[in-house]
């Protein structure tokens, strides 16, 4: 019922209407727990991807320091070692939540807060009175439109962490496609830049952290991290060069705030793991992988199959849906792109809100066929695989890609297409604890129904 009440308030309301209500909630909760972020040293991290796994990086980094850290970010509030998910749905916290998480991490003894800030955050100013002295800004892709209306608008949200009162250090990772557009729009006493291919387009940075000898595989990766003279082996048990980009903003908030660079090596191999990034589980008694993994925009689908691709050396199978009351553009591009890297597909449920789950597999399921036309099997795939699955037919549904709705189904029958070596990447959740679904939250965990699936067909 009061979730219905809300619903038609934001229908009747405008968006400025109600930051302003966002606004005055920011100073309530703030005032109430006493403006605890005060007594802290704040670090923010935004980005349209890779936001929660940087945070987990510089909390590893900074927990290594020595440093009582509170994290908060979109799976996990930790707080002096404690830790609980995220089950609110949201990547920022509302107002009241956050004030009162920060308000605990002074009082069990917290030096420093990582937060998770996202730009619907900032719009609606979730993060008020929280006085951030380092920031950085991972990347910026097609996400979040259905809120902000333009790209142009979203970069300005996203723009308003990178410019914060009395901020120290803002780091920017210059390899994204707006990243000298925000360093030089910046305003710090610091501006880092970090780089992995030294696209460096602009004079405005400060520092400029760069990378050589870099190694992105598809389940660990490595680079050497350069600072003026200063060299240092960065390791990491996350694929990929997007992995890499995340670990070097993560690096260079750390080192402005004095983190030697043994240290930062230290916190950022000591990271095994990120609930629902890239996450591994194995079917032991068929040898296939399944993957889970956040991944729900364009970019980020094709930055996790272009990484995992050649090194699969079987099919690779995936399952993915698109979330309700969002963005529609993004669903027939990523349709397409998983046409386009795996050799098979199945589209299922993810969270509809209170938008019609077949529209939703529909508007995905339009750029499949446009995708296909991209793919590119391996040599052990074409060996492996029968004639039936690759076989060519006016859309290519029900021969090497389905519609499943009831997404646990899904799951159940990308498992039993899976053999030796292949590899079932399942996006779109990630970590989450609950779905939504009209008005009601259902529990739901991608990685645990994964297990329960592999137990009851037998594979593990």
């Amino acid at each position: 019922m009061v979730r219905k009440l809300r619903t038609n308030l934001k229908r009747l309301l405008s968006q400025r209407a109600r930051n302003q209500y966002h606004w005055l909630m920011a100073w309530s909760a703030a005032a109430k727990y006493r403006f605890p972020a005060r007594s802290l040293t704040v670090f923010g991290v935004t980005g349209t991807k890779g936001k929660t796994t940087t945070t987990h990086m510089l909390a590893s980094i900074l927990e290594e320091a020595g440093y009582r850290v509170a994290l908060i970010n979109g799976v996990a509030i930790r707080i002096a070692g404690e830790e609980q998910r995220n089950e609110t749905h949201k990547s920022t916290l509302h107002p009241a939540q956050l004030q009162a998480y920060l308000r605990k991490a002074v009082d069990t003894g917290c030096d420093v807060a990582v937060i998770e800030v996202t730009s619907i955050g900032l719009d609606q100013h979730r993060v008020d009175h929280v006085p951030f002295r380092y920031t950085g800004i991972t990347n910026l892709t097609h996400d979040h439109l259905d809120y902000h209306g333009t790209m142009a608008r979203y970069r300005e949200a996203k723009l308003a962490l990178l410019r914060w009162p009395r901020l120290h250090t803002a780091v920017v990772n210059m390899d994204a496609e707006q990243g000298a557009w925000y360093l030089d729009r910046a305003r710090a006493k610091q501006r880092w830049a970090v780089t992995l291919e030294k696209r460096l387009t602009t004079s405005g940075a400060d520092r400029i952290l760069t990378a050589e000898r870099v190694q992105a595989g598809s389940t660990e990766s490595s680079a050497v991290l350069v600072d003026g003279d200063e060299r240092t082996k960065i390791s990491l048990a996350f694929p990929g060069r997007f992995s890499l980009e995340n670990a070097f903003v993560a690096a260079g908030m750390a080192r402005a705030h004095g983190v030697g660079w043994g240290t930062i090596s230290a916190g950022l191999a000591k990271l095994s793991s990120v609930p629902g990034r890239v996450e591994r589980i194995a079917a032991s008694r068929r040898g296939f992988t399944v993957l889970v993994d956040y991944a729900h925009t364009p970019d980020s689908l094709e930055r996790l199959y272009s990484t995992l691709r050649p090194e699969v050396r079987g099919k690779m199978i995936a399952v993915l849906g698109s979330c309700g009351d969002r963005d529609k553009t993004k669903r027939p591009i990523m349709g397409a792109l998983a046409a386009r890297f795996c050799d098979l597909v199945f589209l299922t449920d993810e969270e509809p809100y209170h938008e019609n789950p077949e529209q939703i597999l529909k508007d995905i399921a339009e750029g499949v066929p446009r995708g296909r036309a991209l793919f590119r099997p391996t040599a052990q795939t074409v060996r492996k695989t029968t004639k039936t699955i690759l076989k060519k037919s006016d859309s290519g549904e029900g021969d090497w890609w389905w519609r499943v709705a009831d997404r646990r189904s899904a799951i159940k029958q990308a498992l039993m297409k899976a053999g030796i070596d292949d590899l079932v990447v399942l996006t779109g959740l990630g970590a989450q604890t609950s779905r939504i679904v009209g008005d009601a939250q259902v529990p739901w965990n991608d990685a645990e129904v994964v297990q329960e699936l592999l137990t009851e067909l037998g594979y593990v």
